[in-house]
């Protein structure tokens, strides 16, 4: 099996290590919002420099690393999950921080340096309920 999990992290915009440390604030007024993203590395080698350029802008929205695995590790629970490679699951301050992250020019920048690196099944967002 490829254990390509930290270059997941790195792909979608987590800066490795450094995603684990941002704390999500309790007293935030807008609910957080999270986001799942299923894909599989196609090619791990330059994923450290997505990483670099995607992982400050994430840091800022309040990006925190809930969960990651490879599909051999995902629990389905009732129903088929169809898709090979990673699942990452990320909690962002809100929407509007997610949104603002993802919409920027620096992450439509960092974009460009995980193509024909990641192939990616789906990112979605969601609103927490409060």
């Amino acid at each position: 099996m490829h254990r390509a999990i930290p270059f997941v992290t790195l792909a979608i915009g987590l800066g490795a290590g450094a995603c684990l440390g941002v704390a999500y604030a309790e007293d935030h007024a807008e609910p957080a919002a999270y986001v799942i993203v299923s894909g599989r590395v196609i090619d791990a080698e330059g994923l450290e420099a997505y990483g670099e350029a995607a992982g400050p802008g994430a840091q800022a929205a309040g990006i925190e690393l809930l969960g990651r695995g490879e599909a051999d590790a995902i629990e389905v629970m009732e129903g088929e999950w169809p898709f090979d490679g990673f699942l990452v699951v990320e909690r962002f301050r809100s929407m509007q921080d997610f949104k603002g992250f993802w919409n920027s020019p620096a992450y439509k920048e960092a974009i460009a340096l995980r193509e024909g690196k990641i192939d990616l099944d789906f990112v979605v967002a969601v609103e927490a309920v409060e």
